[in-house]
């Protein structure tokens, strides 16, 4: 009894699924186009996946090219010279010989054609700035010297030489005379400082040293700095022995000129 009960009801499930359209081949397949309840909802990072497309990669530029094949043409010859020099035989040796040759033939041509560039391109001329042939030289020399001169000479007003000493240092009786003749060739005030009291045959009578030395840091001596008389800058110009030109070209480039400005 209970097993034809079963059987009737399997018959009436079957025939009501075939009836709704709902039978298909196996209980475990999705198919959108039917109610299946087991389907698989999909991620929102598939989605994305999907709908995002992947850039591709991007195509290598001319200079990237450039530098690998620089990198290959170097590697080849340092792996042909590394061979030479441990298996020094005259196919080896020839091997690196033409490598090398093949290099330095790319150089030459990338010298020449730098020149011609610059022929074409006076701004980009370093030689208009720092000539390197006697004439241009000389010219520019005696240009910057009277450039230097009058410079030195508008700034005898505000500004003055401090020259740090000791009297038992033979440098600083070395760079006395110097700064003596800056003074009076120039007229640019010379404010002698001993660190030890005692003076020089130029300066007979310093200031003794109330504490700028140390505020400056003074470790060795002579040393010269420029100072501002009236906002009391600062500026070393250098310790040991200085030419007369040193210092004034010194002088022109701490207060007339922009760091690289001359180079």
């Amino acid at each position: 009894m209970r097993i034809a009960i079963l059987f009737s009801l399997l018959v009436f499930v079957n025939s009501a699924s075939a009836e709704s359209g709902l039978e298909y081949d196996s209980i475990w397949r999705c198919d959108e186009s039917r109610f299946n309840w087991y389907c698989d909802i999909p991620r929102d990072s598939d989605q994305v996946d999907n709908a995002v497309e992947k850039p591709k990669p991007k195509a290598a530029s001319e200079e990237d090219e450039a530098v690998a094949d620089l990198k290959k043409l170097r590697e080849d010859a340092e792996k042909k010279r590394a061979l030479a020099i441990v298996k020094p035989t005259p196919e080896n040796l020839k091997s690196y010989i033409v490598a090398q040759e093949a290099l330095m033939d790319r150089a030459s041509v990338f010298s020449d054609v730098w020149r011609r560039v610059i022929w074409a391109n006076p701004e980009l001329n370093y030689q208009l700035r720092n000539p390197s042939n006697n004439s241009a030289i000389q010219v520019r020399d005696v240009q910057r010297t009277r450039k230097e001169a009058e410079t030195l000479a508008s700034l005898v007003r505000d500004w003055g030489l401090f020259f740090f000493f000791r009297s038992d240092c033979p440098y600083c009786h070395r760079m006395a005379p110097t700064l003596k003749f800056l003074s009076e060739q120039y007229g640019i005030a010379v404010f002698p400082v001993s660190l030890d009291g005692g003076g020089l045959p130029e300066f007979p009578k310093p200031s003794r040293d109330n504490g700028m030395a140390a505020s400056l840091g003074v470790s060795v001596v002579p040393l010269v700095v420029l100072g501002n008389i009236k906002d009391r800058r600062l500026l070393p110009i250098g310790s040991g022995v200085l030419s007369a030109q040193e210092i004034v070209e010194r002088i022109y480039n701490l207060t007339q000129t922009r760091p690289g400005e001359l180079y």
